[in-house]
């Protein structure tokens, strides 16, 4: 089966998967529900009912994993080749693969907060 990707609205983690996403799976960054209206690709905050999927069920708290038929991931196929692509190119080319580096203020708060 072909694997998807998903992208966590509450933390960033994305992570693979093979489909269909369950109703008790979590995310592994912020172990917070996974299949949700908000990981979605038919959720829209300026759409009736936040879906634009017409026949869905009306889901009241888009944050908890619910029993919808019609989810699936926002990443696209595109999206997922593009994010697959990229890894091969920062190995050849010593691009980063790894952790994303600091941001400066993170660093800068690090310097501040260091013991001396």
């Amino acid at each position: 089966m072909v694997k998807q990707m998903v992208s966590c609205w509450s933390c960033g983690y994305s992570w693979e998967f093979s489909p269909p996403l369950g109703r008790g799976d979590l995310c592994s960054g912020c172990r917070r529900d996974a299949k949700v209206c908000l990981n979605c690709k038919f959720h829209d905050r300026n759409a009736s009912r936040e879906c634009v999927e017409s026949q869905a069920e009306i889901v009241k708290d888009k944050e908890k994993s619910n029993f919808c038929e019609w989810f699936e991931s926002r990443f696209n196929s595109e999206t997922y080749a593009a994010h697959h692509a990229a890894n091969p190119l920062d190995q050849l080319f010593g691009g980063s693969t790894g952790p994303k580096s600091k941001s400066k203020l993170e660093e800068e708060m690090e310097a501040f907060f260091k013991k001396k």
